[in-house]
C-alpha cells in the first residue's frame, strides 16, 4: 500500500502532494482520488486547476495561503507544469540562503512556512529532478510518491482481473497474462483495451484468448518478438525502426531493455532444452512458461546459436550498467545494444 493510499484511507491529509512518474494512469488515478476526497461536487469556489508550463508559481503560493470559503479545504491542482524538471532545479536559488530566490522563491517560502491554512496543493508531474529546492521543500512539508511503469506482469494481470470484475466481466488468470503480454504495460492503454473487450463480451460476460487476438491492439511484446527476429536475421534497420515505434508509443527504454533481457534469458533456456530434444510439455514444465509462449520462443531461437544468445544477454547487461553508471542515456544505450546484436 502506498503513502497516498494510506493518506486517503486514514484521512491524514498533507498540505502538499507531489504525484510523479512515468505511469500516467496512476498519476491521474491518485490525483482524482485526492480531489474527490477533499472537495465537494461542484464546489468551484474552493477548487483551482492549473496545467502546463505557463502556470504562475506566485499564483499557486497566493492560493496556498488563502483560507477556504465555507468549506473544510481549498484544493489546488497543478499538472504538467515542468516546475520540478532540471531547468527548474537550476533557477530556484542558492541552497545556503535563508530565503529562496528565483522563479520559485515565493512558492518555496510559502511551502516552508508553518502556516496552518487548510489549503492543499497537489502537483502531478511526469519528470522530476530530486535535486531541486522545490522538490526538497515539498518532500519536507508534504508527501511525494513516484509511480513507475509496472514491469511485473503478474501484478498487472491481477489488476486486469479486478478491473474487469468491476465491470461484471470475467477473465482467467492465463488469459489475463496473455492480454498483458500482448498489449503492454501502460495502464491507460490496458484500461482502454479492457473497456473495449468488456463491451464486446457483454452477453457472455467472459473474455477469452480468442477475443484478445480478435480485438486487442497488440503492442510492446509483439514488437519485442519482431525486434528479436529482425536482430536474428541481421535486419538492423528494421530492428531500430521497431525500437523507435515503441518509443513513439511512450514505452520506457528501461522497460524495453528489461523485456529484451528477459526474452533472451528465456530463449537461452529454451535453446538448451531444444538441443537436449526436450518435448514442448517438458520445456514448459522446466521453464514455468505457458505452451504458447514456449512455441513462440522456439520459433525465435532457431535463428540464433547459443553463443549468439549469450552475447545478446551480455550486451543487455552492459546496456543496463551503462545507464546506471551514466555512461549513456537510456535511449542511446538500448540503441547501441540493438546495433551491436544485429551487426
Amino acid at each position: 500500500m502506498g503513502q497516498i493510499t494510506d493518506s486517503l484511507k486514514e484521512k491524514d491529509y498533507k498540505r502538499i502532494y507531489l504525484i510523479y512518474g512515468d505511469e500516467a494512469y496512476l498519476r491521474n488515478y491518485y490525483k482524482t482520488a485526492l480531489k474527490t476526497a477533499l472537495t465537494a461536487p461542484g464546489d468551484n469556489l474552493n477548487f483551482s486547476y492549473f496545467e502546463g508550463s505557463l502556470t504562475d508559481p506566485n499564483e499557486l503560493a497566493g492560493l496556498l495561503d488563502t483560507m477556504p470559503f465555507m468549506a473544510e479545504y481549498r484544493v489546488i491542482i497543478a499538472e504538467n507544469t515542468g516546475f520540478f524538471a532540471k531547468a527548474g532545479a537550476e533557477s530556484d536559488g542558492d541552497e545556503d540562503t535563508e530565503k529562496a530566490s528565483g522563479k520559485f522563491g515565493t512558492l518555496i517560502d510559502t511551502i516552508n512556512s508553518q502556516s496552518e491554512t487548510p489549503s492543499i496543493l497537489i502537483f502531478a508531474e511526469e519528470k522530476v529532478d530530486k535535486r531541486s529546492k522545490l522538490f526538497k521543500a515539498v518532500s519536507k512539508a508534504g508527501l511525494t510518491e513516484e509511480f513507475k511503469i509496472i514491469d511485473d506482469e503478474n501484478q498487472l494481470a491481477r489488476w486486469c482481473i479486478n478491473y474487469l470484475k468491476s465491470l461484471d466481466t470475467r477473465i482467467s488468470p492465463d488469459a489475463a497474462m496473455y492480454f498483458v503480454s500482448e498489449v503492454g504495460h501502460e495502464m491507460t492503454l490496458l484500461k482502454n483495451e479492457l473497456d473495449k473487450l468488456a463491451s464486446y463480451a457483454l452477453d457472455k460476460k467472459e473474455i477469452t484468448v480468442n477475443d484478445i487476438d480478435a480485438l486487442s491492439t497488440h503492442q510492446i511484446t509483439g514488437k519485442i518478438f519482431d525486434m528479436i527476429a529482425a536482430i536474428g536475421n541481421h535486419r538492423q534497420k528494421e530492428a531500430l525502426k521497431l525500437y523507435y515505434d515503441l518509443l513513439a508509443l511512450r514505452e520506457s527504454p528501461f522497460a524495453i531493455l528489461a523485456l529484451l533481457s528477459r526474452q533472451y534469458t528465456q530463449m537461452l533456456t529454451v535453446k538448451d532444452c531444444m538441443i537436449k530434444n526436450y518435448s514442448l510439455q517438458r520445456i514448459a514444465e522446466k521453464t514455468g512458461l505457458k505452451d504458447w509462449v514456449v512455441r513462440r520462443l522456439q520459433d525465435s531461437v532457431r535463428k540464433f546459436t547459443m553463443d549468439d544468445l549469450k552475447k545478446c544477454l551480455e550486451a543487455c547487461a552492459q546496456a543496463d550498467e551503462d545507464i546506471k553508471a551514466g555512461n549513456l542515456t537510456d535511449i542511446l544505450s538500448v540503441e547501441v545494444l540493438i546495433v551491436s546484436c544485429s551487426s
